[in-house]
């Protein structure tokens, strides 16, 4: 029988039967970059964009490099948000499946006994973020001092939210660590700092991540004036673009709210995500996009972070971000793993200094495109919300209206009567993204700055 190419990769068969477990045919560039200096032993940053597989490129080496009969913590996984662990601790589960080797997650939201009796049942694996794995050792439920390999998942993202300190504590407990890992979409100074203190000896492998590859992402941006509301360019950009999925990213929480609202109402599937919703909530609503029910998320960069939902067309930036470092964290969410993607901005006059230093530093094409007469606009908007009514009656039962339409087209008031149920049905489908079962929960109240801890 034929080897598969990943058997003619040297990798263990149980690994491998993991990696298809997974989807995997064959490995991708990152992770052939990043396969032979981990089975050596060596310590690796990588520079790739958000979803390039990096995941598998750690876990293929370290999990095969690892003794199942091993008791203990053999590997420490950091992310910076408990969605991002809970991915990459589900993965890892995969990988190592066959292996036998056991994994525990260490994540706030989540039940602190069943990670306690997950660690102390002997996995040789934790995932977590640093504020609940750094709470676990200090509780000593937690033992990292036999730990001899780590990795930070999205490097920079958890050191911009102010983990440092908690992740120099956790590498510092790690007394027998002789590997690590950082993976980040760029190497800023702290990142470097850490290098510099735990891995002096450091393979660095770098994917083009100063740069988005035309051929994955296509980065369009309109140019907006003030003549219309800027939700009215945003509805004319999906109905133009036509999304099967997208993250609408916004800059505030009201923002957030106010596009959610009016998404809704134009009979589009699609939730706002910000830091206001309590745990149960976010759970929710990102398991409604994880499982189709939920089309587009409306989010800020904070509550966007860690964020991974392989099947996105699209990303639409509402507001480019003050920052042009996040564009890339923003657009890496579509063109995942190999598939094709597209990132739609809209730009104000004062937006143009940060595209022009997006394209600078990052080597961002952007494909320029410019809205249509206002009239095209209404009518391109009128075809998506009739594509979007067309879509949910397919999968409602009609037929006992169906006489009750034929008199309504009818009648010499049709237009009246069609525009009446148009409004209602808008005003019904806002009451319900507004219902409690989905309102968001109040912003909490603004204290004194704390650390930042156990997320």
């Amino acid at each position: 029988m034929e080897a598969t190419p990943l058997e003619l990769e040297g990798l263990d068969p149980a690994i491998v039967r993991g990696l298809l477990d997974l989807g995997y045919r064959e490995l991708l560039p990152v992770q052939k970059a990043c396969l032979k200096p981990l089975l050596d032993g060596r310590s690796i940053s990588v520079r790739s964009r958000t979803g390039t597989g990096k995941t598998a490129a750690f876990g293929i080496p370290l999990l095969q490099s690892m003794d199942p009969a091993r008791a203990g913590v053999d590997l420490m996984v950091l992310a910076p948000t408990r969605e991002l662990a809970a991915q990459v601790a589900r993965d890892l589960a995969a990988i190592g499946r066959h292996r036998h080797l056991r994994v525990a997650g260490a994540w706030g939201g989540a039940s602190l006994p069943e990670q306690t009796r997950a660690l102390r049942e002997g996995a040789q694996i934790v995932v977590g973020t640093p504020g609940r794995m750094l709470d676990l050792v200090e509780r000593k439920v937690l033992h990292l001092g036999q730990t001899t390999r780590a990795v930070l998942d999205e490097a920079d993202e958890m050191l911009s939210m102010g983990f440092i300190e908690d992740v120099t504590r956790l590498l510092s407990a790690c007394r027998s660590l002789r590997q690590l890992v950082i993976l980040s979409a760029s190497l800023d100074p702290a990142t470097e700092s850490l290098i510099a203190s735990f891995a002096s000896d450091i393979v660095r492998v770098d994917l083009s991540t100063d740069g988005l590859s035309v051929e994955e992402i296509d980065n369009v941006c309109y140019e907006i004036g003030d003549d219309l509301p800027r939700t009215h360019y945003l509805l004319y950009a999906l109905a133009a673009h036509r999304p099967s999925s997208a993250i609408v990213f916004v800059n505030t929480r009201t923002d957030a709210s106010l596009v959610a609202t009016v998404m809704a109402r134009e009979g589009y599937s699609a939730e706002m995500l910000s830091g206001a919703l309590a745990q149960r909530e976010r759970e929710r609503v990102m398991q409604g996009i994880r499982e189709g029910r939920l089309r587009f998320l409306v989010a800020t960069d904070i509550a966007a972070r860690g964020i991974d939902i392989s099947h996105l067309s699209h990303v639409f930036n509402y507001n480019l971000p003050e920052d042009p470092a996040v564009y890339l964290h923003r657009v890496g969410r579509t063109g995942r793993v190999g598939r094709k993607g597209t990132a739609v901005s809209l730009l104000t006059a004062r937006d143009l200094r940060t595209r022009s230093e997006i394209e600078r530093r990052f080597r961002v094409a952007f494909r320029r495109l410019a809205f249509p007469p206002p009239a095209e606009m209404v009518k391109e908007r009128i075809m998506a919300h009739i594509e979007s009514l067309l879509s949910s009656a397919e999968a409602a039962i009609c037929d006992g209206f169906a006489e009750e339409a034929r008199v309504i087209l009818g009648h010499p008031r049709a237009e009246q009567i069609v525009a009446f149920l148009l409004k209602r049905n808008a005003e019904r489908v806002h009451d319900e993204q507004r219902s409690p079962d989905n309102r968001p929960s109040p912003e909490p109240r603004r204290g004194p700055p704390r650390r930042r801890r156990r997320r």
